[in-house]
């Protein structure tokens, strides 16, 4: 089995796959997917399975990313792996709040307006705090908390004039001073490449539309995630009005009942390399705030009990905490385990 690697416009996923492959002896070829020719070069290596790493940065790679993998999976039939329903909703908050309220998930209530006077409108009587949010950006950078009614019209009035930004450059919330600076001795090249990435995020502006989502109040917020047959699950810790991006992790078990509710939804629409993102709803339930296929992880797990880290299974008594570190190579060799089990499962 061959598998084409599904490069984007920056972000390093592609090589953590090539990594993947290499340790398992999987034969593999990167493919650009933002260049003219991704069709032809599948056609060519006759590829008929595809690892993907959707991009989260720029507009316009993002639909990029989105048609090229739609064509790939649903036109041309090919295995993708993240499939195209976990790409599409990853990094694309309008579509997965229509998704979400279309599903009848429990999330936020999140307005989305193509129209300054009904937001306008909208903004005048709704209860505040709300939360404006940038359709695509990761690590909380397009967030922001809007407290007071005036704050509020501004941000709508500039997201149909001017247009919105978000937070660019590094995450400051992310690693250490002396981390960064070993990081630009060692890498000078990723730095510079990093740099680029910022410079492209400043050029980012949301215009014309602009996304409100009720405000919930939270002193953490749970990560759970499953990759197969594994699950794992956290707390982010919050920093001023928000969890998302702060890097802060509390090791802490998730409730069964909260990791079923989980289970349940990914099974039901196929969900196999998956972060949710959810607050306590106060009432015993959860929201769901974010979905992500691909996603980041500074530490070397992402689960823990007792101080050893681990991974959570699914059996018919219940969940079972195994000992063991899942999470090597960002979690691409457990994806790459998975997706050759989906694989060899869909040739037989």
């Amino acid at each position: 089995m061959k598998f084409a690697i599904l490069k984007n416009e920056f972000d390093d996923g592609h090589e953590n796959w090539a990594h993947a492959c290499k340790k398992r002896g999987i034969d593999f070829e990167i493919i650009d997917l933002t260049s003219n020719t991704w069709f032809e070069q599948l056609q060519a290596g006759t590829f008929r399975h595809c690892l993907a790493c959707p991009p989260g940065r720029q507009r316009v790679f993002k639909e990029l990313y989105d048609e090229r993998a739609y064509v790939i999976e649903r036109v041309s039939g090919c295995f993708l792996y993240p499939n195209y329903r976990e790409i599409s909703l990853h990094e694309n908050k309008k579509y997965l709040s229509y998704w979400l309220k279309a599903k009848k998930l429990p999330h936020p209530h999140t307005h989305v307006f193509y129209n300054r006077q009904e937001a306008l409108s909208f903004a005048r009587q709704a209860t505040l705090p709300l939360v404006g949010k940038l359709n695509i950006g990761a690590s909380g950078k397009g967030v922001r908390v809007l407290r007071r009614r005036e704050e509020l019209l501004s941000y709508i009035n500039s997201a149909f004039s001017t247009g919105i930004r978000g937070q660019w450059g590094p995450n400051i919330k992310m690693g250490s001073y002396t981390n960064r600076f070993m990081k630009l001795i060692r890498e000078p090249t990723r730095v510079l490449k990093r740099l680029g990435a910022y410079r492209r995020d400043h050029g980012e502006l949301q215009k014309g539309y602009v996304i409100l989502q009720d405000y919930v109040e939270h002193s953490h917020e749970w990560r759970i995630v499953r990759i197969g047959k594994s699950y794992f699950g956290h707390q982010k810790t919050k920093c001023g009005d928000k969890a998302s991006g702060t890097k802060g992790i509390n090791y802490v078990l998730p409730p069964a009942h909260l990791l079923d509710f989980v289970a349940e939804i990914c099974l039901a629409n196929n969900f196999n390399s998956m972060a949710i993102d959810l607050f306590e709803d106060g009432k015993g339930g959860y929201l769901i705030n974010e979905l992500q296929c691909i996603f980041g992880h500074v530490q070397e797990y992402i689960c823990e009990k007792n101080g050893t880290p681990g991974r959570l299974v699914r059996e018919s008594c219940g969940w079972r905490f195994e000992e063991g570190l899942f999470n090597s190579n960002l979690s691409y060799d457990l994806r790459l385990e998975n997706a050759l089990a989906l694989a060899e499962k869909r040739v037989t």
